[in-house]
């Protein structure tokens, strides 16, 4: 009896241990298959999902994706790349090609090859106005459709979309001189006006597409004189016109006057008639500048062409210097968006607040950054070909 106790209980071990070892061996088989459902479920296209989670303001409740792998991004192989945020998406435009891009996701909403010797890009609201400068074709979209696409008679100068997206453009003429037309997204023709004194050099529209202004460069008493005349959409007569000195880098409407900002100089004209010298001609050089979404400018400048010391500034709709922060550094680059100014420099990128021009984060970088834009709390930048994101 004794004997076959024994027997019995280590046959009962036995059958124990060869139970445990069952159950070990099924849970190792059960987390491979948990493991192989997850390496599945990572092939999904979450676009999708996505579409299904987009509410009618086409916002998402939820990202999906994250952005860090999906950067850095190469559109083509060009490595002349501008981006610009437009809205919440980024429009970037290479020597090749035009692509919006869903910034969340690095996925396109609208790309084509424009086939453009000297591509420009002007944007404005949803619009991207894109023209080949010296050619004839134009073409304007928004952040998903093409909206036209024209070939005109004469080469284009320069030219400039509104938020309604009204378009301003001028072309050289064979008699020497320009034509500025104003149209609508439908390409229905507003206004034509032969200028016969000089080269259109700048255009702009006001954000309700009602009012223009456009700068024409001649020659007087052997030097280069830049005039900028306003006017109404429709009108036959100008509003007004200034002399500048200055060369003229670019024109644009705020909310209530005509911001000029030249090569050594700063003005803003009021109402279409009145001039207001925010830095008179030689006081300052300008290194960079960009608008907000209301149009305000963000200026930055130096006192004279090397120096060290730079100046950031944001200049009201009535030209009012509302802050001036000192930079220690030459910048690259500037951007605006939201209440947030980013500001490239050789090494880094510094975000100051937009109200107060106050310091809010630094960011490293390298010195092949060339732009960039800030949406939410990503920063997104060109590197030569290649646009990559900071967090």
């Amino acid at each position: 009896m004794p004997s076959n106790e024994r027997e019995l209980a280590r046959k009962a071990k036995k059958q124990k241990k060869q139970q445990r070892t069952r159950r070990i061996i099924w849970g190792v088989i059960i987390g491979v298959i948990i493991l192989l459902t997850a390496l599945k479920i990572a092939e999904i296209d979450f676009s999708a999902v996505k579409d299904k989670l987009t509410g009618n303001d086409g916002k998402l409740a939820v990202e999906i994706e994250n952005s860090r792998g999906v950067y850095p991004l190469q559109l083509d192989s060009s490595k002349d790349v501008k981006m610009v945020s437009q809205n919440d998406k980024l429009s970037v435009l290479t020597s090749v090609s035009y692509t919006s891009l869903n910034p969340t996701t690095g996925k396109s909403l609208n790309s084509f090859n424009h086939g453009y010797a000297n591509p420009i890009m002007k944007n404005a609201g949803n619009y991207a106005f894109l023209f080949d400068q010296g050619a004839r074709r134009m073409r304007l979209e928004t952040v998903s459709d093409k909206v036209f696409q024209s070939e005109v008679d004469s080469p284009i100068l320069t030219g400039s979309v509104c938020k309604t997206g009204n378009v301003i453009y001028a072309t050289k003429e064979n008699n020497g001189q320009s034509n500025i037309y104003v149209v609508n997204s439908s390409l229905k023709n507003l206004m034509n006006l032969k200028v016969s004194d000089g080269y259109v050099v700048n255009t702009a529209i006001d954000p309700s597409g009602k009012k223009i202004a456009y700068a024409v460069l001649t020659s007087k008493k052997a030097k280069l004189i830049t005039t900028v005349y306003t006017m109404n959409v429709g009108d036959k007569k100008v509003k007004a016109s200034f002399e500048f000195s200055d060369s003229i880098l670019d024109i644009s409407f705020s909310s209530g006057g005509l911001y000029v900002v030249g090569t050594n100089s700063l003005n803003v004209i009021n109402g279409m008639k009145r001039q207001k010298e925010i830095f008179k001609t030689g006081s300052v050089n300008t290194v960079c500048f960009c608008y907000s979404n209301n149009n305000d400018l963000i200026y930055i400048y130096s006192k004279y062409n090397s120096a060290n010391e730079n100046f950031l500034t944001h200049i009201s709709a009535s030209g009012k210097v509302t802050y001036t922060t000192e930079l220690k550094q030459k910048p690259k680059y500037v951007s605006c968006e939201s209440n947030e100014i980013s500001v490239l420099f050789s090494d880094r990128i510094t975000v100051y607040s937009f109200t107060k021009g106050e310091k809010k984060s630094t960011y490293k970088c390298d010195g092949g950054v060339s732009s960039v834009s800030k949406l939410s709390t990503k920063l997104f930048v060109t590197r030569h070909q290649l646009i990559d994101v900071i967090e």
